[in-house]
């Protein structure tokens, strides 16, 4: 996520494979910090007893810093 940060443009996109877990809630809390819009999607090929999943994160906010999502860490 940090090198999104970095290296995304304004309004990039990012794509981020995940395994739900005990964490999960505080990525996404993370990325929204981050992106306007956060999404979670499982693809339908993915076994339903798999814990994969993606985050579909769209449209970066300006300005964010790195130093603002390492606080939350």
């Amino acid at each position: 996520m940090l090198f999104a940060v970095d290296v995304l443009k304004s309004q990039g996109t990012l794509l981020m494979k995940f395994y739900t877990g005990a964490e999960d809630k505080a990525l996404e809390g993370r990325l929204k910090k981050v992106f306007e819009k956060v999404k979670r999607e499982k693809p339908e090929a993915s076994r339903d007893e798999s814990r994969e999943m993606y985050f579909v994160c769209l449209k970066k906010r300006p300005g964010v810093k790195r130093e603002e999502i390492l606080k939350s860490i």
